[in-house]
């Protein structure tokens, strides 16, 4: 009996494990709209919370970092979409160019849809994948406790 409920808990973990997210590090546009020029990179990450994501460029006069933030959508019914109502939730990934000169001061802030693809890997939570692993195992489970226990 306690082999049975190692190997259960064993693939309950297993059946779990699909439900991390890599994903990067982000900021909110709030943050980013905080931001001023002629900050510099330590000042840029600690308003946005993140270090930079990734490096562009550098040359003789410049820097190019690039940040992560997020926009916030918007769920609505559809028959009922209006200009603001709806639930807020978390939307896509915005990428954040930002241009250091020679002294380490921020020159140029921008948003760029090409400069880096983000994409979270497929090993999302997702809610309905545990209710079906719940309704296939749970069962399953339960005809084999019901015939273990009628067979003593």
């Amino acid at each position: 009996m306690k082999t049975f409920f190692k190997i259960s808990l064993i693939a309950l973990l297993f059946g779990f494990s699909s439900c991390v997210v890599n994903s990067p590090r982000y900021s909110t546009v709030e943050k980013v709209l905080a931001l001023q020029i002629n900050q510099t990179e330590e000042e840029v990450s600690q308003v946005l919370g993140i270090p930079p994501y990734n490096f562009i460029f550098k040359g003789d006069g410049e820097t190019i970092l690039l940040y992560k933030f997020r926009v916030t959508d918007r769920s609505t019914v559809p028959l009922f979409t209006g200009p603001t109502n709806g639930h807020s939730k978390r939307g896509k990934y915005v990428n954040l160019k930002v241009t250091y000169n020679k002294a380490g001061r921020a020159t140029k802030m921008q948003s760029c849809s090409n400069c880096d693809e983000t994409i979270d890997e497929d090993k999302k939570f997702d809610i309905n994948k545990v209710i079906t692993l719940i309704t296939v195992t749970l069962p399953i489970v339960l005809v084999f406790l019901g015939i273990k226990f009628a067979i003593k």
